[in-house]
């Protein structure tokens, strides 16, 4: 099989699973929410927020690392594996003694404690899992990553459909994910053991030095950057009320889904970079600027979409208890106009050889959030959070054009921005003259007919000619043709 034809496969593969699994996941937080409610979902919630920076802790880059290790030196692959596994099970012990104390001694409220020990052994099972992962990201066999993440959705559905059927509190909904995370733990290591053959624990104390140090900076940035998602659950719990943080975490959940997108579409773009970045900036500056024109096109009318349709969307996800979480969607709608443009912005800086630098932006963006959200929460509740988010992904984008144009890599903003932006206030401001209707089957009519008016705006303003829409037309049936002539020549 041909390097890009590989690539392809993993692309695909990955989307289709990052997309079933993601659907499955919006379900399944959905069924917890309409089941909990907002104060009982705002304490989970918390509880998700805390576990997922132990998580980020006792990784600090290292997977990711490990994927760079093995796709460098396959052949090592045994000892690598073996010695990591044996880090991972000296972290996790580390946590989990003083947490369990913690949790079972110190805590007053001994369910909260219990599920908040549950909880953290689940997110230390998904690292183990990620680990075992990264050996087949390494070997590029991403369709059994994309498998058992979407095998994993389906049992923690079920799981939680039993959960719902019986006693339906906090505590087993922690089980609950901890018994999907040992399953999921348990199909990657059965799995490497099947196709990479079976690796024993080892300790090579020089490799695993060299392997902290290089995680370091990459730690630090990946855990300044998940702060910074978990940094409004936290101090809305401690600076508000449940119900501002269950009704905020319902409408930032469904930012967090949409987040996907841009990421899983960055993944395929980092190699082209890294390539361009060493020998032609000219040519990394315009394959960039694609990527970020492309990104600003599509991050636009899911702007839009979710401004307009922003009390339609908790409508039919939530129930009526959640219907003030509409306005806070409305909110953070502007927030996902950052977050593609920022999806693709830890590839820029590894690529220009920057990660020190995006370490350091990182820090200012959690920093600006969580400075933010202690002076607006206590004024604005769950606005103050909205507040805080949006003002901290404005900062990470624009901070991070500013400096890597310093470094050379130059962005038009302005040819990017202006016209794409106009369309959308036009089509923004066509469907705000018009009545909008609740329901599945009338959200999705009225969302078409969003795109089709935003898309021939496109036009109009000229956001997108014809001659690039034919180009790439073209550009895609000369792809197809090789395709096809690849294979008939295979065949013959």
């Amino acid at each position: 099989m041909s390097a890009n034809r590989r690539i392809a496969g993993n692309v695909v593969a990955t989307i289709l699973g990052e997309g079933v699994g993601a659907l499955l996941n919006i379900y399944v937080i959905i069924l917890i929410a309409r089941e909990l409610g907002p104060e009982n979902f705002g304490a989970f919630s918390f509880i998700l927020a805390f576990v997922g920076l132990i998580q980020l802790v006792t990784d600090m880059g290292i997977t990711n690392l490990l994927v760079r290790e093995i796709a460098q030196n396959p052949e090592r692959y045994p000892a690598i594996i073996g010695s990591v596994r044996s880090l991972a099970w000296m972290l996790t012990g580390i946590v989990l003694l003083p947490l369990s104390i913690v949790c079972l001694v110190f805590i007053e409220d001994k369910d909260f404690g219990l599920s908040l020990l549950l909880m953290a052994s689940a997110a230390l099972a998904v690292m183990h899992a990620v680990i075992y992962g990264a050996v087949f990201r390494a070997f590029e066999r991403m369709t059994f990553n994309a498998t058992f993440f979407v095998f994993h959705k389906i049992l923690l559905l079920v799981l939680v459909l039993v959960w719902m059927a019986g006693e339906a509190t906090i505590l087993n909904l922690c089980l609950v994910y901890l018994l999907a995370n040992i399953a999921q733990f348990l199909m990657f290591f059965i799995a490497t053991w099947k196709v990479f053959g079976r690796v024993k624990l080892a300790f090579d104390y020089p490799y695993l030095k060299y392997l902290l140090i290089e995680a370091i900076p990459v730690g630090f940035s990946m855990l300044f950057r998940k702060a910074t998602l978990h940094v409004d659950s936290i101090l809305l719990s401690a600076l508000s009320t449940p119900l501002a943080l269950g009704l905020f975490s319902a409408a930032y959940r469904i930012i967090q889904i949409i987040e996907m997108l841009p990421f899983t579409l960055s993944i395929p773009m980092y190699p082209q970079l890294a390539r361009l970045a060493g020998t032609n900036m000219q040519a990394f500056n315009d394959f960039l600027n694609k990527i970020l024109r492309f990104y600003v096109m599509i991050a636009l009318p899911v702007m839009g979409g979710l401004f307009i349709f922003a009390n339609q969307i908790i409508g039919i996800m939530y129930t009526d208890d959640y219907q003030s979480a509409g306005s806070l969607l409305q909110a953070l709608s502007v927030v996902v106009f950052f977050i593609f443009p920022s999806s693709i912005m830890i590839y820029v800086y590894t690529a220009t050889q920057k990660q020190r630098l995006f370490t350091w932006v990182s820090l200012g963006v959690f920093s600006i959030n969580a400075i933010l959200d202690v002076i607006f929460i206590p004024f604005f509740d769950a606005l103050g959070a909205v507040i805080g988010t949006a003002f901290a992904e404005a900062f990470f984008v624009i901070s991070s054009l500013y400096l890597l144009n310093k470094s050379g890599c130059i962005v038009d903003v302005v040819s990017i921005i202006v016209r794409p932006l106009l369309a959308l206030v036009l089509a923004v401001t066509v469907f705000e003259l018009v009545p909008i209707f609740d329901g599945i089957l009338m959200l999705i009519v009225q969302g078409v007919l969003f795109l089709i008016l935003y898309a021939a705006l496109l036009l109009v303003t000229r956001a997108i000619t014809l001659a690039e829409i034919k180009t790439v037309a073209q550009g895609l049936k000369r792809s197809k043709a090789q395709s096809v002539d690849s294979q008939l020549e295979g065949n013959g």
